[in-house]
């Protein structure tokens, strides 16, 4: 059952969509991408929405005692229909991480919606990246969505790796991602920049498609929560010397850095991919109260 809200949707302007290409390979120093390529989508959008910033603030009061506000959300595993099968283990991979981008933020699928080449069918018109469906809730998980990546946790073995938040508004370069724990950064890439965290059980984090000009960090930096680390946009690396754009979000992945054992005894190898939804909902209800200030 959908989560309900404790505030109310207004308006937040959307605007300085930015054109697409489809991307056709990555130089990055990271694992295979996993992200599918993007139409073009030259649409603009003018009409607007946002959140009441009063209404927000007297939901994160109402809630004060457990320091988490309320919003809407679907359920982990459930997919947008159609885009493939979900997975079986809802553990929150990674609790009390900080929510790893500055601003409000929706999840949802970057080819399954509006602007996305599978929507709503691969080969017709994919619409508009700044739709204003794209930037509403309820949340939709896109972990195991139908891509040829290996994942174990899918119930196809290949899938999504991770998941999907694009920022406040339609707009590149604006918005800070964040460091989700302390840690260190351990690879950045034409596209990527991983996190290893300090605590055990050290999870990896990787946030895909930052501006790589705006990184404020480098391999080997020591970073605290919510220390700013680069700028959401659509880069998507370069194929032939020519830069590659997806579509503006983060892509926000969690690995174990060594092997574990899931309740119903599959072992998973070092390096596997975790469902990060369920850290992600927590991690925004408690950013909507107030936790995890930008550090610059």
């Amino acid at each position: 059952m959908r989560k309900l809200a404790l505030f109310s949707l207004c308006a937040l302007t959307l605007s300085g969509c930015d054109q697409l290409m489809p991307p056709s390979g990555d130089n990055s120093s990271a694992a295979p991408a996993s992200e599918a390529a993007s139409e073009t989508a030259s649409e603009s959008a003018s009409d607007s929405m946002s959140i009441d910033a009063s209404a927000s603030a007297e939901a994160s009061s109402s809630e004060s005692s457990s320091s988490v506000a309320a919003f809407p959300y679907e359920p982990a595993t459930e997919l947008v229909s159609g885009s493939g099968q979900g997975y079986t283990d809802t553990s929150n991979w990674a609790p009390g991480i900080c929510f790893p981008i500055a601003s409000l933020a929706f999840a949802n699928s970057q080819v399954y919606s509006p602007g996305g080449d599978h929507y709503p069918s691969y080969g017709h018109a994919s619409g508009s990246q700044c739709d204003l469906n794209n930037y509403a809730y309820p949340w939709h998980d896109n972990f195991c969505e139908a891509r040829s990546w290996s994942n174990v946790m899918c119930k196809a073995g290949a899938g999504h790796q991770g998941q999907d938040i694009r920022p406040q508004t339609c707009k590149a370069k604006t918005y800070w991602a964040v460091a989700v724990e302390d840690g260190s950064i351990t690879q950045v890439g034409s596209y990527t920049v991983a996190l290893t965290g300090t605590e055990t059980p050290h999870r990896i984090f990787r946030y895909l498609h930052l501006d790589s000009g705006s990184l404020k960090v480098k391999v080997g930096d020591h970073v605290v929560r919510g220390q700013k680390i680069g700028l959401v946009s659509d880069n998507f690396g370069t194929s032939n010397g020519k830069p590659q754009h997806t579509t503006i979000h983060l892509h926000f992945e969690v690995r174990i850095a060594q092997s574990e054992t899931l309740p119903d005894g599959t072992i998973l190898a070092a390096s596997s991919f975790v469902p990060p939804y369920n850290a992600l909902v927590d991690a925004y209800s408690r950013h909507l109260a107030g936790d995890c200030q930008v550090v610059e």
